[in-house]
């Protein structure tokens, strides 16, 4: 299955924005690339497979996305993910500021 049709088949109300944190946003000293993690837990009744668009900012420009998969998260569960945007190198002691742009969740097999 691909991500566009996980994204296009998902629900992306405020309930599933909800069940996404971003938990740190760096920059990785080897790549000079953004580093995000973060966590999902399922807020649903069903096991479900998530897909997240995760904004970069560095001084209040977006200089590049990223997408994480998370599948098959049980009700409840918390499962934890990793995204490496690629996109322009990072100087060093920049502050960024990753946001969740868009989560989608559909119910797993």
């Amino acid at each position: 299955m691909s991500v566009g049709l996980l994204v296009g088949c998902s629900s992306g109300g405020s309930g599933v924005a909800n069940d996404v944190r971003v938990t740190t946003c760096t920059r990785d000293p080897d790549n000079h690339r953004a580093v995000v993690q973060g966590t999902v837990r399922n807020s649903s009744s069903k096991r479900s497979n998530y897909v997240i668009q995760i904004d970069v900012r560095a001084n209040d420009s977006k200089i590049e996305s990223g997408l994480a998969s998370v599948p098959r998260v049980a009700p409840g569960e918390i499962k934890t993910f990793t995204s490496r945007p690629v996109g322009v190198d990072v100087p060093s002691g920049t502050a960024l500021r990753c946001t969740v742009a868009h989560v989608g969740r559909i119910a797993a097999e």
